[in-house]
């Protein structure tokens, strides 16, 4: 059987559980709540920067370095990056850039599944290699060096629990050498001219490139987990069809969400339910939690797989300003995967018991299948 697609622990999947402070983190739970929070510019950011030493900000690890800087305003109330990353970016993300590479995600999942004529690994063999395959194509990068960043995001486990993360000097190499490849190509192009003209920092250009090649994780988790739970509820068979696949693969973000919680440092005291929050604090918002609490009228349980359900307002890409910027690369490449997977494959059948790992972004270790069927 498929794994408890909920392998954290119960409290993170509880919407009920009132917000609370552990120290100097104050955990909030609850849908309303969150998806407030994450489009509040005013009360807290992610753009810390200003509480490094010039020293700590020259090793920032780069995933912080991108992500700090994509908030409107800084700890101290200063203007943020948002606007100039999201303007300088914007392009990679339109409708009619991702309309663009669908024929390419077609075609790395057609080749890949291919192979799927024995038993195989549905996140190793199939999902992981299809969103790497196609994510080097968009970044104009190696497929080794989108594998460097998960190798690093997967040692690296809970990045939350120390805090704030730091570049190894190895990292540091890798990246300059990196962007100064004489073959780069597509974003990691674009990125090297952003930062040669002066309009991000270096390690803005490194985070950029690292934070889209570890979304391959999240990618590949919702892949594989919208199979596994399409097999276990026996719909493998309507998967074929591109709305239903998508439907479902929303609602297996919304089930699993590959990505548990989101972070954020207060800037102005203000209450948070009965807890007083002050500068400086954190915020971690169990996205998990809050996606159990989905407001509205639901015909199965919150808990329970349904893509038939009203995903519309889940917050498993985040929420505002901060919804994830490739979500639609994200959806585009998963919804390829499964139809691919479900039209070569009809009778897919799960081979045994499944196995995740859980770290800021999820996975799979084993998924084992059968293209023959339930074995």
């Amino acid at each position: 059987m498929l794994s408890d697609p909920a392998p954290r622990p119960p409290r993170s999947y509880d919407p009920t559980i009132a917000p609370h402070r552990d120290g100097d983190v104050i955990h909030v739970h609850d849908y309303s709540t969150v998806r407030g929070l994450l489009r509040d510019a005013q009360r807290v950011t992610s753009d810390v920067t200003e509480m490094l030493t010039p020293e700590d900000r020259d090793r920032l690890h780069p995933v912080s370095a991108f992500v700090w800087a994509t908030d409107r305003k800084t700890i101290s109330g200063g203007p943020g990056r948002h606007a100039t990353l999201r303007t300088l970016m914007a392009p990679w993300f339109t409708a009619s850039a991702v309309a663009e590479r669908r024929s390419s995600a077609l075609s790395v999942c057609g080749r890949l599944v291919a192979a799927t004529d024995r038993p195989f690994d549905v996140y190793n063999d199939y999902a992981l290699p299809a969103v790497v395959t196609y994510m080097a194509d968009w970044l104009g990068i190696d497929e080794s060096d989108v594998r460097y960043a998960i190798a690093d995001q997967i040692a690296a486990g809970d990045m939350f629990e120390t805090w704030p993360a730091f570049a190894t000097p190895e990292m540091d190499d890798h990246y300059r050498a990196l962007m100064r490849g004489p073959d780069l190509g597509g974003v990691a192009a674009a990125v090297r001219h952003m930062f040669a003209a002066g309009d991000i920092g270096e390690r803005e250009a490194w985070g950029i490139v690292y934070s889209i090649s570890v979304s391959s994780v999240a990618t590949a988790a919702s892949i594989t987990l919208a199979v596994g739970l399409a097999i276990e509820h026996d719909l493998w068979h309507r998967m074929d069809d591109p709305d239903y696949a998508r439907a479902a693969i929303e609602e297996a973000v919304r089930l699993g969400n590959p990505f548990p919680q989101a972070s954020r440092f207060v800037r102005e005291p203000f209450m948070i339910g009965d807890v007083a929050a002050r500068p400086g604090d954190q915020v971690l918002m169990w996205l998990t939690a809050a996606n159990r609490g989905l407001p509205g009228p639901h015909a199965q349980p919150l808990d329970r797989f349904d893509p038939q359900r009203d995903n519309s307002h889940h917050v498993g890409w985040g929420s505002g300003y901060h919804l994830c910027a490739g979500v639609h690369h994200a959806r585009s490449i998963a919804a390829a995967a499964v139809t691919t997977l479900a039209r070569q494959c009809p009778n897919l059948g799960i081979a045994m018991p499944w196995k995740r790992f859980v770290g800021i972004d999820d996975g799979f270790v084993a998924a084992p299948a059968t293209p023959y069927g339930a074995s």
